[in-house]
């Protein structure tokens, strides 16, 4: 039985421009699956959203690292634009989880785009939890950081229903038994609830979140 809920913040809650501006920021198109590796596989993304940088010190880094001909402080203007705003229908789904289930947020971050976003919105109240991977020191789709999640939350990870938009976030987290679901909003993450919740006895209603 579901009694722990893990999402991930970009993609699935929060609107991105991930895809649209490091593609401008390279100067050549690149697949979503492809940006996936690259963020956690380059040296000074890796570092950034592990907590290891500054915000100045990525900026120069990843000029430096993909031997970009902008400024450090365009760069940075640029890279802000990547997270926007919340998707549709974020709070709604996450007022009526609330009550049911303990909400956790699991973002592979850094500390620019989430105090960009805590400035901005309220929508981190919902949650019990936050797992923020430039505060922890590792990222998703790495065991370790599922495991860390584990611990903190003191559950079994047949207990834990996982969302994410990258699906080797989902494989990495399906490896250790927790319940892993791709999605790319939170309508998408309330239709798979609304089905996990419809083999127990404890059925939540579409009204509920609309």
């Amino acid at each position: 039985m579901v009694t722990h809920i893990v999402s991930d913040m970009g993609g699935v809650l929060v609107r991105i421009e991930w895809q649209e501006r490091v593609s401008a920021l390279l100067e050549r198109p690149i697949a979503m699956e492809e940006l996936h590796r690259l963020w956690v596989s380059s040296k000074s993304t890796l570092e950034f959203e592990t907590g290891q940088l500054s915000f100045d010190d990525f900026a120069e880094a990843f000029v430096q690292e993909f031997d970009l001909s902008l400024p450090t402080d365009a760069f940075k203007h640029e890279f802000l634009q990547i997270v926007q705003g919340p998707m549709a229908e974020l709070e709604t789904v996450l007022a009526a989880l609330k009550p049911h289930f303990h909400l956790s947020l699991l973002s592979n971050t850094n500390s620019a785009h989430y105090e960009k976003l805590q400035r901005q919105y309220a929508f981190f109240d919902h949650f019990d939890e936050l797992f923020l991977s430039y505060q922890i020191g590792c990222m998703k789709p790495d065991a370790q950081i599922f495991q860390y999640v584990l611990q903190k939350l003191q559950v079994e990870p047949s207990n834990v229903a996982f969302f994410d938009d990258g699906s080797a976030n989902v494989e990495g987290a399906r490896r250790i038994g927790i319940q892993a679901f791709q999605v790319d909003s939170p309508v998408a993450l309330w239709q798979v609830v609304q089905e996990l919740s419809e083999r127990s006895t404890s059925v939540l209603r579409i009204s509920e979140a609309t």
